[in-house]
């Protein structure tokens, strides 16, 4: 497919590696304050969009030196969905609690909201290259739900004082989040691998 030639060209992967490196290096320093309040064994679970990043970062690296790894693919595609429209619908939520009267905060807000919702649209663009099956899926999935424990039931989720005291409600959308966006692991990349393997 034409299309897909034009997506996986180096002259693409690498801008788009470079991108996604930055970004995953900025998201970590933005955590650099909670990091710091943290015990050392919450770390790898609580700067979420940079390590779904990251993930995509990885795989992106390893296309354009001709490997793969279906884990990381499931990884990246799972977890760009996730923390991408997660941070979006959360500072949607912080604007309309606090209002857009602080232009700076409202700056802020709406970038993170592109950037987050460029995530998840990467991992949409970019599914028919991807070829993780079931197994790495379920792998996926253990990975994200115990992450959703520590955030919400072990109390690390990222930092938005605006919507503390609606902590419950986010943890529980939070929650079918994680379940919609395996879903669509499965209906984008796993149920189209089958179906290529059985055509």
């Amino acid at each position: 497919m034409p299309f897909l030639h034009i997506l996986t060209h180096k002259a693409v992967l690498w801008p788009l590696a470079l991108i996604n490196l930055a970004g995953t290096l900025y998201g970590y320093y933005w955590y650099q304050p909670q990091l710091a309040q943290s015990k050392w064994y919450y770390y790898p679970f609580i700067p979420d969009s940079p390590t779904a990043s990251f993930f995509f970062t990885i795989i992106v690296f390893l296309w354009i030196f001709n490997r793969r790894s279906r884990l990381f693919e499931a990884l990246a595609f799972v977890t760009l969905i996730k923390y991408g429209v997660w941070a979006v619908i959360m500072n949607a939520l912080m604007l309309r609690e606090l209002g857009t009267g602080d232009s700076y905060l409202t700056a802020m807000a709406l970038m993170l909201m592109v950037s987050h919702g460029a995530m998840a649209f990467q991992a949409i663009l970019y599914a028919p290259v991807m070829t993780f099956r079931t197994r790495e899926l379920v792998l996926v999935a253990i990975w994200v739900l115990h992450n959703d424990v520590v955030d919400y039931v072990l109390g690390q989720w990222p930092r938005y004082p605006a919507l503390a005291e609606h902590i419950q409600w986010i943890g529980y959308g939070s929650f079918w989040l994680t379940g919609l966006c395996l879903l669509m692991g499965y209906w984008f990349v796993v149920r189209d691998s089958i179906d290529n393997k059985f055509a």
